[in-house]
């Protein structure tokens, strides 16, 4: 057990040396688990999965990780979460628990779950992925409101989990073949990265919003003008 919880510290200070030193098993083991209950339960939305997946890259890029076993493993965890936060809404949709993480969600991370349901339907999994909270809270919501079928969904999971860890993992592995000097540079900006893609995706949604109320204006206007001729 505590070598498991000096896994977890080593993953959250991003201590390369202790990760180096680390049991391979039991590190591909704690980064499995971290993607799963990231993307499975809200509570656990503040997890650094994305700046631990472009770590990964880089230990990938050092010899230290299996390329190909890291991205297997965390393909799968980011699955498996999304399956269990699917289940949660299909399932536990009255349960007192799922009820309490659910009032914790903020207004505009439910409205952009729900746009990004109304808009692009499964589609909305590939772009929730970049998204913290949303990732695992459009899921739960997808299974709450029946809106997708399971059968769907989980043919769909697998693939939204593949891009999202491929360009985290991709990102960290480049970052490495920089100099120094770069590569912390370009580090810090992709840390920034899930805030940047969550402030885009909200402004977005916001723009889409005003656009229509100003056509539905324009066409309430047009409308009491034909009515008065």
């Amino acid at each position: 057990m505590s070598a498991l919880l000096s896994i977890f510290s080593a993953l959250w200070h991003q201590d390369l040396l202790a990760l180096q030193q680390a049991d391979l098993s039991l590190l591909y083991l704690c980064l499995g688990l971290l993607i799963f209950v990231e993307s499975a339960f809200i509570p656990a939305a503040a997890l650094p999965c994305d700046s631990v997946m472009i770590l990964c890259g880089s230990l990938a890029a050092l010899g230290i990780l299996n390329l190909y076993m890291v991205i297997g493993v965390l393909v799968l965890a980011g699955w498996w979460g999304s399956i269990a936060a699917f289940y949660q809404g299909y399932h536990l949709k009255e349960s007192r628990i799922v009820s309490v993480w659910l009032e914790k969600v903020s207004d505009k991370q439910w409205q952009t779950t729900d746009r990004l349901i109304q808009k692009y339907g499964l589609l909305a999994m590939f772009f929730a992925r970049f998204i913290p909270v949303v990732r695992s809270l459009l899921p739960m919501v997808m299974g709450l409101r029946n809106t997708i079928l399971p059968t769907r969904f989980l043919l769909t999971s697998p693939s939204s989990a593949l891009i999202w860890i491929l360009c985290l993992i991709f990102s960290g592995y480049g970052i490495s073949l920089l100099p120094e000097h770069l590569s912390k540079i370009v580090n810090q900006l992709l840390m920034l990265a899930p805030l940047a893609t969550l402030f885009i995706a909200l402004s977005s949604i916001a723009l889409g919003g005003w656009i229509r109320r100003r056509a539905n204006h324009k066409h309430k206007i047009a409308k009491i003008k034909r009515i008065k001729e």
